[in-house]
């Protein structure tokens, strides 16, 4: 076999993986629902999250809500195993996809990012780069189900849809922007994409703190919505900056290529619509008095914008420009 065959190989054993991981992060997101009895959720009226029952009345007891993470959650040991379990499974799968890549670079000799089917799998590894890297940390196995599951969508749709034979690069590509330009732009989608999961999980477990359900489930195991929110912004912070870099390097590079900085391409404008969208999001978020949820929708709106610009401006005739290296068709 030669290294493309090897490529694919170790692609689809990385979905394997990850498809186990994603079971396995969903059996531990089960053993995480709260055993808590059903006389407490009579209380809910009075027990909020962070606020202490009685607090202040001598000799009252302290207890704290139910719904709250951390001090009003304690991870069993057959959640914490099953956690681990799924965490290993996913460097697994991220080591296999990482060496695909690899592999595909080093047969194709040139950066392997030079079509969508290239970019989606460099994207997906990255971001099990990245979560793997902040998951035992942080100890984020509740988010693996979040992340591995949109992993394992793009690599099923690369394999599907976008898969290119390995070959050569279109000459407009031959440049080392192309390792600059490029690799940076997938990272900020990395750290947009777990930014996005968790943003999806903050507005759930608002929901969920405002509105007690009769009865708990594993959402109200997870951090509490204040700790999500923060989060999902300082991720967002990064990937906002390495973007930036994205589009002022990409500036550059279409200088070199087509002897202007911009030329209203679709592609950069996209590039510029997912900035701007974000660098609102940075403004919302940092303006005192502004709701962080209605700051958090313009978060995911950008996201979206992320994935029309990987899609629809790449495959849609309307959109066809000067970016046209989709490789599909």
């Amino acid at each position: 076999m030669n290294l493309a065959s090897n490529a694919n190989a170790a692609l689809y054993a990385s979905m394997i993986v990850y498809t186990l991981a994603m079971l396995a992060f969903t059996w531990h997101l089960a053993a995480r629902a709260p055993q808590v009895a059903d006389s407490k959720f009579a209380e809910r009226a009075e027990v909020r999250e962070g606020v202490l029952v009685g607090a202040g009345a001598p000799g009252a007891p302290e207890r704290r809500s139910p719904y709250a993470a951390g001090p009003g959650f304690e991870e069993s040991t057959q959640s914490r195993q099953r956690g681990n379990i799924a965490l290993m499974l996913t460097y697994l799968g991220t080591a296999l996809l990482v060496a695909s890549v690899v592999m595909r670079g080093l047969a194709v000799s040139r950066p392997p990012w030079g079509n969508m089917f290239e970019f989606a799998t460099a994207g997906a590894a990255a971001v099990g780069v990245a979560y793997s890297l902040l998951a035992k940390r942080n100890h984020w196995q509740w988010l693996g189900v979040f992340v591995v599951g949109p992993i394992l969508l793009v690599l099923g749709l690369a394999l599907s849809v976008l898969y290119t034979e390995a070959g050569e690069l279109m000459p407009a590509l031959k440049s080392y922007w192309l390792a600059i330009h490029v690799s940076v732009a997938f990272i900020a989608v990395a750290f947009f994409t777990i930014a996005f999961a968790i943003g999806i999980v903050y507005l759930v477990r608002l929901h969920r703190e405002e509105k007690p359900p009769a009865k708990p489930n594993f959402v109200e195991s997870l951090p509490s919505s204040a700790a999500l929110e923060r989060t999902a912004y300082s991720l967002n912070m990064v990937a906002f900056i390495l973007w930036t870099f994205t589009l002022i390097a990409g500036a550059i590079w279409a200088k070199q290529a087509w002897g202007a900085y911009w030329q209203w391409d679709p592609k950069e404008v996209w590039t510029f619509v997912i900035w701007t969208v974000y660098a609102a999001y940075m403004h919302s978020r940092a303006t005192a008095g502004v709701d962080h949820r209605k700051s958090m929708l313009i978060a995911l709106v950008g996201f979206v914008c992320v994935i029309i610009n990987f899609t629809l401006v790449n495959l849609v005739s309307t959109f066809v420009g000067m970016h046209n290296y989709s490789g599909v068709g």
